[in-house]
């Protein structure tokens, strides 16, 4: 079994989750909050299309108060952005992470008893909790994701619907248009909200933090993944800052039906986990199941660090101790599978 997991997001839209379902099958997501799953990946779960996991289990309620009681991430970006940057910033061993969060959490219930304050100090002063904070981080950021994918999904849907509208009223019109008010394919009413390169990518706010807190979270399964899942351009921008030597094996436009990618990727990747060396006709043959044009407007793209193993890239990005039993991997190299949506 091929462990193909999401990151560093934990939420992905209905989309985007079938387009990468019809490349490489099913797929895991990691959940910072057990309970606080957002609907729409529960009904991705129901329908097969992902999994989900939770690698840390602990303490929900309080992490649930937490995020409840500072509010959504909409409007933490708009009013209190700078200062949560400031505190993910300084990474999730900074005591103040948790402690300022909390200290809000109790000011809005009218308790700022010092008896309060016991969960979050001690004798010797504030003792920082780096997973603690990583999974308040985490379920921040989703509710953020969430938000910009519902209103990515709105902009798009105004724009068909104006493409309709405008190419019912030309009828049998030139290719001019009517009186040049619309161009065929240009948007109906002049500026396209969104931007050419397509949607808003939410892995480019804050990248380094969500690096840094999916990392810790992963930490904590027993095995690492064999594929890095990701829809962001900005983490793969991240990625190769970091790494000199990631490469682009593959890429394509091709895709398959779900079941075959679910039949044919495992063992066909198994192999290319254990090759001492990368050649791209290998990796392309891994993927020789993909025998049709998606038509869905994505694009994947197989990027490999030859000679770092998954688990060797995680340690390198946090230092938390492995906790728990843990699953030796055959893998000798490190491979993160984009798939994004083209630009148009």
């Amino acid at each position: 079994m091929i462990n193909k997991v999401l990151f560093p997001a934990t939420f992905v839209s209905e989309e985007t989750a079938a387009a990468i379902h019809r490349r490489i099958g099913r797929f895991a997501v990691y959940q910072p909050v057990m309970g606080q799953t957002p609907a729409v990946l529960g009904g991705l779960f129901e329908n097969g299309v992902i999994e989900i996991r939770h690698p840390v289990v602990g303490g929900e309620a309080q992490l649930a108060e937490i995020c409840r009681a500072y509010g959504s991430w909409g409007d933490i970006h708009r009013k209190d952005a700078l200062r949560l940057k400031r505190l993910a910033g300084q990474g999730f061993y900074n005591q103040d992470f948790a402690v300022e969060i909390s200290t809000e959490v109790r000011a809005k219930a009218g308790d700022r008893s010092p008896g309060k304050q016991a969960d979050d100090v001690s004798g010797d002063g504030p003792k920082p909790d780096p997973l603690f904070n990583a999974r308040i981080f985490l379920q921040l950021a989703q509710e953020f994701d969430m938000h910009e994918s519902e209103i990515d999904m709105r902009l798009r849907e105004a724009d068909d619907a104006s493409r309709q509208l405008f190419e019912a009223l030309r009828g049998g019109d030139t290719e001019d248009g009517i009186d040049g008010l619309f161009t065929p394919g240009q948007p109906a009413f002049g500026k396209d909200p969104r931007p050419a390169s397509g949607p808003d990518d939410a892995g480019a706010v804050m990248t380094e933090s969500r690096m840094s807190a999916w990392t810790l979270l992963a930490a904590n399964e027993t095995a690492p993944p064999d594929l890095f899942v990701t829809d962001s351009r900005a983490v793969m921008d991240w990625l190769s800052d970091r790494y000199s030597s990631l490469v682009l094996t593959m890429k394509t436009d091709a895709a398959s039906d779900p079941d075959t990618a679910e039949s044919s990727f495992p063992g066909r990747f198994r192999e290319l986990l254990e090759e001492p060396s990368l050649k791209a006709p290998l990796v392309e043959n891994v993927f020789s199941y993909l025998d049709r044009p998606a038509g869905d407007g994505y694009r994947m793209e197989i990027h490999a660090i030859p000679g770092l193993s998954s688990r060797e890239m995680l340690s390198s990005i946090t230092d938390i101790p492995e906790t728990g039993e843990t699953v030796d991997s055959v893998a000798r190299h490190c491979f993160i599978c984009q798939v994004i949506r083209q630009e148009r």
